[in-house]
């Protein structure tokens, strides 16, 4: 839809992983994204792999203690509940062009549009290649504009959590190795921040299980592994403070100056 937009990066952010030769971690890629007079902070969540062949089929939850599924958000103190629908503590999930979680062509465009997937990056072939498809808990995955991953329950009923899985997992865009820092990609979740202050602070947390094939000589081998992903909110905290639209400016006119010095 071509706007102007600066892109700043802020750097890797790691989480602890489950003890498993073929996952090195988790991260995740915070940089803010400028849309005319909106500013959205930007939060790409990965699973960190060591072999090309490494793959995940699906992110989940279950009615287990510790195993269960969430992401949400923190804004001063106050944290969404895992099962909101809407998020009252001010610190929203945002979507472009009336599209939800799942995967949208019509939102390539924009640079800040949250979605969630299982490696491919790209909105087109997540939605098209990947087929990236909610699960029977993500009570709002195919909701437009939905502000929380909102996690449902059982016939118990027992919280289960939001979760999502590609129906093609062997397509080339979601192997480790289409990507030369062999990151899985989960998601994207974005906020906006034109209006929180230099004071305010929020962070987000992620939780559940992945299904994943790992150490593997091929695109349908490997070992079959289940870890718990944990993205907490210690490591992963949205910009404080927020820079002010002017050092936005100054710092993606450096950030231009110096490509061309090294060019």
């Amino acid at each position: 839809m071509g706007f102007p937009k600066s892109v700043i990066s802020f750097g890797v952010l790691a989480a602890a992983a489950s003890a498993n030769a073929g996952i090195l971690g988790y991260s995740g890629t915070n940089y803010l994204v400028v849309d005319g007079a909106k500013r959205y902070s930007v939060m790409d969540v990965y699973i960190d792999c060591s072999n090309q062949y490494d793959k995940d089929v699906s992110y989940y939850g279950q009615n287990v203690t510790g195993k269960n599924s969430w992401c949400v958000t923190t804004k001063n103190g106050v944290r969404n509940a895992n099962d909101a629908s809407t998020a009252t503590n001010g610190a929203a999930w945002v979507h472009s062009n009336s599209t939800g979680w799942m995967p949208n062509a019509s939102a390539v465009a924009s640079a800040w549009d949250s979605f969630v997937t299982i490696g491919s990056r790209n909105q087109t072939e997540a939605q098209t290649q990947s087929a990236i498809t909610a699960d029977p808990y993500f009570v709002n995955g195919n909701t437009a504009g939905a502000q929380t991953i909102q996690g449902g329950y059982n016939g118990t009923p027992a919280y289960v959590g939001a979760g999502w899985y590609t129906a093609a997992p062997l397509f080339p865009g979601n192997l480790a190795g289409s990507y030369a820092d062999k990151k899985i990609m989960l998601g994207r979740f974005t906020i906006d921040v034109t209006d929180v202050t230099a004071t305010d602070v929020i962070s987000m947390e992620m939780k559940g299980q992945v299904t994943m094939k790992v150490n593997g000589t091929s695109a349908g081998g490997g070992t079959t592994t289940q870890p718990t992903f944990t993205f907490t909110k210690a490591y992963n905290t949205f910009f404080v403070p927020v820079p002010t639209p002017g050092a936005i400016a100054l710092v993606g006119l450096a950030g231009l100056v110096s490509r061309r010095r090294k060019a």
